[in-house]
């Protein structure tokens, strides 16, 4: 009896030590992988300048709330309802405000600062939904060709015909109470299924050709193995690629939603300039609202041309070609 047990456990004992030994090795390809992309990457100036731009809205999305707790008492630098009474509105940048007071009493930098977080989120969810959608569609469709390749080509011909920032504006003046998350799903699932799904439908096509994939077929793995084990993987650096250029397209479409009016959002670089200039016009101080519309304006416009420089980094590591 107890040398069955003995037996047992030390069955039990090898195959997690087999386990242990196929995911450290893994694990080991993975950091090789990555290590490789890296190297690759690097030789991109563009790229690494925008990852540096988007590691300067990172740390901009993380000192807002510091400063709101340590630094601003909340009354004069509320994003929302601060006002200071100290101060003739709109103010010019000055020690006590760095970019000014807009003509509501609100201090510029903080509302500046306070819309980062929500630009990130509608980005970072454009983004990956984007991708998701996109690998799913394109790899199913380009690995199984026939009929499914059939029907989801002609799907994301509709899509397509649709672009995604087009359909933001259209839904920003229907919904307008419609949140960053919310906004960046639904720009994840039109792109994904449209131009990012035809995309990476061309990569699944020419991966399923490879020597690997066919050995694979040959020793009798099944269309789910393969799929997962390595279309998908291979599919994955151009679907980088495609995230990168979601969060362009995503955040610039929210921003003319936001310039022209069409949502309630106020933590928001778009809709400080629709204030600036809608309150610049109504109060006659137009001429002095520079400081609460150039910094919304340049925000914006930097930050869809941090993501849009990392995706010329990816480019060189999803195109060989481009080496």
């Amino acid at each position: 009896m107890h040398s069955l047990e003995r037996q047992a456990n030390g069955a039990t004992a090898g195959i997690r030590s087999r386990r242990l030994a196929r995911l450290r090795t893994r694990l080991a390809l993975a950091r090789s992988r990555l290590k490789g992309a890296w190297q690759i990457y690097s030789q991109s100036r563009l790229g690494q300048v925008g990852l540096l731009l988007i590691g300067i809205f990172g740390l901009l999305a993380l000192i807002h709330p510091i400063l709101m707790e340590t630094v601003w008492p909340r009354g004069i630098y509320d994003p929302e309802v601060g006002f200071d009474p100290r101060t003739l509105h709109p103010a010019l940048p000055s020690s006590a405000h760095l970019l000014g007071t807009d003509a509501l009493g609100r201090d510029v930098l903080s509302m500046l600062l306070a819309a980062t977080t929500p630009t990130f989120v509608l980005g970072l969810t454009a983004a990956f939904t984007t991708s998701v959608v996109g690998t799913l569609l394109g790899g199913f469709s380009g690995y199984f060709r026939g009929l499914p390749d059939a029907v989801l080509s002609r799907v994301s011909d509709v899509f397509l015909l649709l672009p995604a920032p087009i359909l933001m504006v259209i839904v920003g003046t229907r919904f307008r109470d419609l949140g960053p998350f919310s906004l960046g799903l639904i720009y994840g699932l039109f792109a994904g299924a449209g131009s990012t799904a035809i995309v990476l439908r061309s990569v699944s096509l020419r991966i399923r050709e490879l020597p690997y994939v066919e050995a694979s077929k040959t020793s009798g793995g099944s269309a789910g193995y393969i799929l997962v084990r390595h279309v998908i993987p291979a599919m994955l650096p151009m679907a980088a690629l495609q995230m990168m250029i979601a969060v362009t397209g995503a955040v610039v479409a929210d921003g003319f939603i936001s310039f022209f009016g069409f949502t309630r959002s106020i933590h928001n670089w778009g809709t400080m300039v629709y204030n600036a200039l809608t309150y610049g016009v109504a109060l006659g101080a137009i001429d002095t609202q520079w400081h609460a519309l150039i910094p919304p304006s340049l925000a914006l416009s930097l930050f869809a041309l941090a993501f849009y420089l990392t995706s010329q980094g990816l480019h060189r590591v999803a195109d060989p070609r481009q080496r």
